[in-house]
Order: structure tokens, then sequence, then C-alpha cells
């Protein structure tokens, strides 16, 4: 065999080793598009899964919204008993002292 014969054969042998490369690549690309492709397809309910936890969040912002009005509201009534309590007892006293003088 001559020279050239020689390195032709040995340039054939590094293509074919290049292209065997080539061949694994594609392979493993084409694995991990799999996976990716079924991790994809698993995820395709989080959309609507976001949407109702959307309108969850909203119905608990409502209800603690409507939960810090009932509390400012026994607050303020709490404040407020204190005077309260002798106001209406002197109005039901006045009540009985007109009543009794019958006014």
């Amino acid at each position: 065999m001559s020279e050239t014969d020689n390195s032709m054969a040995l340039m054939l042998g590094e293509i074919r080793g290049e292209v065997r490369q080539v061949v694994d690549h594609v392979a493993v690309l084409a694995s991990k598009i799999d996976a990716l492709t079924t991790a994809v397809n698993q995820a395709a309910h989080l959309p609507e899964e976001l949407q109702a936890l959307k309108v969850r969040v909203t119905a608990l912002e409502a209800s603690e919204q409507q939960r810090r009005g009932a509390m400012s509201l026994g607050a303020a009534i709490m404040k407020a008993l204190p005077w309260l309590l002798p106001a209406i007892a002197a109005g039901g006293a006045a009540a009985v002292v007109t009543k009794g003088v019958g006014l």
C-alpha cells in the first residue's frame, strides 16, 4: 500500500469516528428532548392550578379584610363601653325617676 492509501484510510477512520460521536450526541440530545417533553406534558395542568390558587388567595384576602373590619368595630365598641355603661345606667335611672315622678 502506498502512503496516500494509508493516509486516506486514516482520514476515513477519523471521519467514521467523528460520525459515531455525532450519532451518539444526537442520541443523547434525543433522550434529553424526550425527557423535556415528558416534563412539559406533566406540567400542563399548572396554569389551571395557578388560576385556582389566585381565586383562593383573593377569597382569603377578602375574608381577612372582613375579619379586620369586625375586629376594629369590636375594638371601637370596647373602647366606648366605659362611656356607654354609665350613660345607659343614667338613662335608665332618669327613666325610672321620670316615671316615678309622673312626667
